[in-house]
This record gives structure tokens, C-alpha cells and sequence, in this order.
């Protein structure tokens, strides 16, 4: 029997998110956490602040045959906070107001010792026939109703209220009222290559295996590596075929696959340093501090990660790192000659196991016909001695920022295999 996955749509409502200002990372999240639910994202809206437009998402959305449907933002308590409303619309349902949350709210804002204003007490409104949903990190509650098969939920657009709903109130629901079939399925996380790169080493061997489908995704220079399985609800015959698949994967890729889980390449590189119980101190330059942003962003980080220098000057760079003032009128502050340098003294002043430094052209302005925007020299140091290595990035200035950041880590990373 071949596999059917639950059908999902995702509405994300602001228009905000149409206007440049602000990028939707939502529905990324939530994609990846119905995933394992076996359930499949099929499509996704994003809809500015119009009750019609919402509406006539959520009417076709359901009239399409999807088995769940989210909608996220619009749920606060100003004019332009439509969601509910919308949803009522579409649904031709009336909206009621909750004494409890009305209670809840005044509870809230008591707390804090603010007043609080009439606007609130939309928040207080649910949808007829619908479930009010706990929110512990915000004033709007969600909400979760059912409309024929399909379920409903209502949820606050800001990530950190959004993401623990979905976790709490969001998948026990529809695991118990949608169980779906187990999901088949194996991940690869891939940096220091390109997406076309990937596709192309992994290209015949994915092609081997007709009932898997592979999906590959970009974002922010890692590549997601996904094999799900499409073929008969078999436990044995899958996983058997989706092992030798992701095996065939990661020889093709080697060393540039850094994880098989969802998993950010400093959150691995963390695991590989405390389990060494080695330390690593970090000089910046062309970075300004993205390495230090994210090593420290994984929870832990003190265990291993002692600091960091972000030396922009040269000046700094002599005075804080030791830097060869010769070494730079000679070779010029983004030069291996420098990035060695810099790195060597981070060690040595931070007396750790490991140094990592980078220093680069982020542009815009800048580079030359010999070292062009985008060249960044990234290096490590450590008791054996010191490596580098010459990056050239394609991008605006924050791209190759964070690019450089993270394959710098990488480079330390590599050397612990």
C-alpha cells in the first residue's frame, strides 16, 4: 500500500511580511515540526492585513482538501489584527467572548502594573465552536477548532510565543486526532558546497532508489539533505533502503556532511569540543564578531568557548593580537600572512587548544582587482602549528559575513574528525 502523508497549508498574515521589513521564518519551523507527524507542507500563503484576502486563503485552503491549516500573526489587539475575525468570516461562524481570558488578560496586565486598554479584550474572542490555546509567553492566546476532517490552529506570529504552542498544544493534537502512518526518512546537513554542487554528487544515487524522494534545501550556506520514503508502508524495506542510500550520500559528500540531524554546525562543533574537553578562543576582524554570536548561541558554549577578540584596526590587531606591524604593510591586513597571526596570538593570549580567525573584504566597498569583495582568509591555530585557508564569497556584505563565520568554524570542525 503506497503511503498517503496528512496535507498541511500554512498562512502566515501580516503585511509586514509583503513589504520587505521582516522575512516569515514561521512557516520553516513549522514545516519541519509537522514533518514529524507525517505530515506534508503543500503549500504556503502569506497575506497582508485584509479580513477578505485571509478569508478567502482559508476558504480555499480548506475547499482544496487540506487536513490541517495554520495560520499565524493577526491574533494582538489593534485594528489590524484580523485573523480571528477572518477565520469567522470564512467559516460562518459568529465570535464570542471568554469571561476566562477576559480574566486572564486582566490578570496579565495587573501583574505588570500596567492599565489595560478596551482593545485587549479581542483577545478574549474565540471563534464559536473553537478552543482557546495557552500561550505562556504572550498576551494573545491561540485557538484550535475543527471544520468537517480538517483541524484549525490560530497562532501568535512572534517565534518565541509561536514555536513552544506548537510543540505543547499544536502536535499532541494532531498526532491523536490525525495519526498518520510512521514517517521514513533520513537528513544530511552539508556545508562548504553549494546546493548545485550537492545535487550533483548525490545525483546518481538518489536516482537508484525510486521510492525515495530527495529534497535539498539552502539557507544561510547549509544544505539540508532530505530522503523520504515514498514506497510501500514497509519498516524493514525502508529504512533498509533509506540506509543505503544516505551511506552512498555521505561518501560522495565526505567531509563537507556535518550532521545527520537537524542541527547547526556550531551546536556539532560544541559536542566535538567538550567531549575532547578542548577549549577554543576566536579573533575577528572581517566578522565583527559573528563567530562569537554563534558558538555562544548554543546553550552550554561556556564549557568550551573562552572568548574572543574582534580586532578591525590594525592597530588593534598589533596591540591586542601581537600582529607583525611589518607583516602588514607588507602583505596587507587580509592576507594569510595576517589571518596566521592573528590567529597564533588569540591561542597564545587565551591560552587555548584551539584559535580560530578570519579577515576579509565584506564590502561593499573595498576590494581590488587582487583581492576582490568577498576574499576572506580564514585560519586555525593550535599546538601543532597553524593552517589557512582563502575564501572567495559571493554576496551582499552580512552574507558573507556570516558564510565566512561559519566556515571558519567548519575549519575547526574538520580538523576534529
Amino acid at each position: 500500500m503506497t503511503r498517503k502523508l496528512l496535507a498541511a497549508e500554512i498562512i502566515a498574515v501580516g503585511s509586514e511580511l509583503l513589504e520587505g521589513g521582516r522575512v516569515e521564518t514561521n512557516s520553516a519551523f513549522l514545516a519541519g515540526r509537522l514533518t514529524s507527524v507525517g505530515t506534508r507542507v503543500r503549500r504556503k500563503w502569506v497575506v497582508g492585513d485584509d479580513l477578505h484576502d485571509i478569508a478567502r486563503a482559508v476558504r480555499t485552503a480548506l475547499q482544496d482538501g487540506c487536513d490541517i491549516l495554520l495560520l499565524s500573526g493577526g491574533l494582538g489587539p489593534t485594528n489590524d489584527d484580523l485573523t480571528r475575525q477572518a477565520v469567522a468570516q470564512a467559516l460562518d461562524r459568529p465570535l464570542h467572548t471568554v469571561p476566562q481570558l477576559v480574566e486572564r488578560l486582566q490578570r496579565l496586565y495587573a501583574r505588570f502594573n500596567v492599565r489595560m486598554s478596551e482593545n485587549n479584550l479581542r483577545q478574549a474572542q474565540v471563534v464559536e465552536g473553537g478552543e482557546a490555546l495557552e500561550n505562556p509567553k504572550g498576551s494573545a492566546p491561540g485557538m484550535f477548532l475543527r471544520q468537517g476532517d480538517a483541524l484549525i490552529f490560530l497562532l501568535p506570529g512572534p517565534p518565541r510565543e509561536l514555536e513552544p504552542m506548537v510543540d505543547e498544544e499544536v502536535l499532541p493534537r494532531v498526532r491523536d486526532l490525525k495519526p498518520a502512518a510512521p514517517l521514513y526518512r533520513r537528513s544530511l546537513k552539508i556545508l562548504g558546497l553549494p546546493e548545485s554542487t550537492v545535487d550533483a554528487k548525490v545525483e546518481e544515487a538518489y536516482r537508484s532508489f525510486t521510492d525515495i524522494e530527495t529534497t535539498i534545501l539552502s539557507s544561510s550556506g547549509i544544505i539540508s539533505l532530505h530522503f523520504t520514503w515514498r514506497g510501500e508502508d514497509d519498516r524493514g524495506l525502508a529504512n533498509q533502503a533509506l540506509d543505503q542510500l544516505a551511506q552512498r550520500a555521505r561518501q560522495a559528500l565526505g567531509e563537507a556532511v556535518y550532521a545527520d540531524r537537524e542541527a547547526e554546525p556550531e551546536e556539532i562543533l560544541g559536542e566535538m569540543l567538550r567531549s575532547r574537553g578542548q577549549s577554543l578562543v576566536t579573533a575577528e576582524s572581517c566578522t565583527g564578531g559573528w563567530m562569537g554570536q554563534l558558538i555562544t548561541a548554543v546553550a552550554g558554549s561556556s564549557d568550551y568557548y573562552l572568548g574572543g577578540y574582534i580586532a578591525y584596526s590594525n592597530a588593534l590587531k598589533v596591540d591586542a593580537l601581537g600582529v607583525n606591524e611589518t607583516t602588514l604593510q607588507r602583505f596587507g591586513a587580509v592576507s594569510r600572512q595576517v589571518a596566521e597571526q592573528m590567529a597564533q596570538g588569540a591561542r597564545l593570549r587565551g591560552k587555548s587548544d584551539y584559535a580560530l580567525s578570519t579577515t576579509g573584504i565584506a564590502g561593499p566597498e573595498g576590494g581590488s582587482e587582487e583581492k576582490p569583495v568577498g576574499t576572506v582568509w580564514v585560519a586555525l591555530a593550535s599546538r601543532e602549528g597553524v593552517e589557512s585557508k582563502r575564501l572567495s564569497l559571493p554576496g551582499d556584505r552580512e552574507w558573507i559575513r556570516l558564510r565566512s563565520a561559519r566556515l571558519a568554524l567548519d575549519l575547526l570542525r574538520r580538523r576534529l574528525l
